[in-house]
């Protein structure tokens, strides 16, 4: 190691050290807070909706928010955003996966076949008939900024503009502000959200058997009662 090589890691520490200790345990209480309606769901489809097949997938969506917990406590946010695409990959394609056995055991046996996720929402809106009326109406009444959260982090990821590409010149550098966290910190509930309004457009009609949390949750976001009406609607026709 050269003196210089030295130099940048003791920085890199000290810069993390600093961040974590000063900031690290409000990240992480905030990325479990911004995460709840996607754990929720994470505990019910693993304990009423596995099928035995992919079910790998599911259970890679909690290590991957601990991820995002764990680097956003250091300050580092590429990883993060690359651990919270991944949990809109994994949910999509658990979706389909699960009740594709044959086409899962071809993934693992040769790496190809893997779904992408603009097939994953087509397959879902194709053999769903009311997949594409109740994701409209969440569509509508959504909180989040980003109709599709899975763009922007796709961007950053790809570096599909300057404005999202890597500026690190020492590699403390890797550790940002706590305002840049905070940007990615409100990005874990955007995606939470685009998940719970996929999976409720898939599982609506078990809405009696979904978390209270989930049920309150949606029931929130309706301004009007016609609103309201409108997806119980779609719910009761589509059964």
């Amino acid at each position: 190691m050269t003196a210089q090589n030295k130099l940048q890691v003791e920085g890199l520490v000290a810069a993390v050290t600093d961040f974590a200790s000063s900031r690290g345990p409000n990240n992480c209480a905030e990325v479990e807070d911004h995460c709840k309606l996607l754990l929720y769901w994470l505990k019910y489809l693993q304990s009423y909706q596995l099928t035995g097949t992919a079910d790998e997938l599911l259970a890679a969506v909690a290590p991957s928010l601990r991820e995002v917990a764990a680097t956003l406590s250091l300050g580092i946010i590429r990883p993060a955003l690359f651990a919270l695409r991944s949990q809109i990959d994994l949910v999509l394609t658990w979706l389909y996966f699960k009740d594709h056995p044959i086409e899962w055991d071809y993934v693992n046996a040769t790496g190809e076949g893997f779904k992408m996720k603009k097939e994953i929402t087509s397959y879902l809106a194709t053999h769903n008939d009311a997949y594409g009326t109740r994701f409209g109406i969440l569509k509508g009444i959504a909180k989040r900024t980003s109709e599709e959260p899975y763009h922007f982090l796709s961007a950053h990821i790809h570096g599909q503009s300057i404005a999202v590409l890597s500026n690190t010149g020492d590699l403390k550098d890797i550790v940002r502000s706590q305002s840049e966290c905070n940007e990615c910190v409100k990005a874990v509930y955007e995606v939470a959200e685009y998940l719970n309004d996929v999976l409720l457009s898939v599982y609506a009609n078990s809405w009696a058997s979904l978390p209270i949390e989930i049920q309150q949750a949606v029931s929130s976001r309706f301004v009007t009662p016609e609103q309201r009406a409108t997806f119980s609607s779609a719910n009761k026709s589509h059964k």
